[in-house]
């Protein structure tokens, strides 16, 4: 059986002297869409800048494809096609949509692929093309959610890592947003995804992990999540949940 294309082993993570994450172990195969999902302050932006090379962790592994990444740092990682699209979306405002998406292409092998990757952006969200010469800071919430989801996809990545996709966007936006990211994932990107709408996340994932205090407390398949009572009450509006 083939390895993942990411395992996390029993990560332990802390800042200075307050721990925030315990033992954690998950696996991404490629090709998949995998949802991170649980309260805030449960750790989950922690685990992605972890896998990142943002946080260095006090022990355990992260492997891509097989190989430990201890030893790289965010630019390696990023070049080996592991890419991160932070909540907040960390735009440069007052650049355009254009110049944004040239700096996601500022290793080496993505500058390579500029022009195919450029192309690709234009096809997932054809209103980056419309707006390409507009600033970012002018654009609406989603349309910088594009920007940025945008940007990661101009390094050519294997994972793209999402921190919460839809935050301050509306439902209408927010299903759109998730309708891109299956698209996205339909064009051959895997995607590891933290959101705070639990139960769109889980309808579009194929395996999820529930985190709490820095744990992994559950883990199975989207459906099997969303048909999960504790589940449902602790994340989705329920009431009485163990969780």
């Amino acid at each position: 059986m083939a390895n993942p294309l990411l395992e996390v082993r029993q990560l332990n993570v802390a800042y200075g002297d307050v721990r925030a994450l315990w033992d954690v172990s998950l696996e991404v195969e490629e090709g998949s869409i995998v949802a991170l999902v649980g309260a805030n302050g449960a750790g989950k932006t922690t685990l992605l800048k972890s896998i990142a090379g943002l946080l260095r962790p006090l022990g355990g592994q992260i492997l891509f494809e097989g190989e430990d990444l201890g030893r790289l740092n965010t630019k390696h990682r990023v070049d080996k096609g592991i890419v991160m699209v932070p909540e907040g979306r960390r735009l440069f405002q007052t650049l355009t949509v254009l110049e944004n998406l040239r700096l996601g292409a500022y290793l080496p092998k993505a500058r390579a692929g500029y022009d195919d990757s450029l192309d690709r952006v234009f096809t997932l969200f054809p209103r980056l093309q419309e707006r390409k010469n507009s600033k970012a800071g002018l654009l609406s919430g989603g349309e910088q959610q594009m920007l940025a989801i945008g940007r990661a996809v101009m390094a050519g990545p294997r994972l793209v890592m999402i921190d919460e996709a839809s935050l301050g966007l509306s439902p209408i936006l927010t299903r759109h947003i998730f309708e891109l990211i299956v698209a996205l994932n339909g064009q051959g990107a895997t995607v590891l995804l933290v959101e705070q709408n639990i139960h769109m996340a889980l309808k579009i994932c194929s395996k999820a992990y529930v985190m709490k205090t820095g744990h992994i407390v559950l883990s199975g398949t989207g459906e099997e999540l969303l048909a999960d009572v504790d589940v449902r009450k602790a994340y989705v509006g329920e009431r009485g949940s163990r969780l």
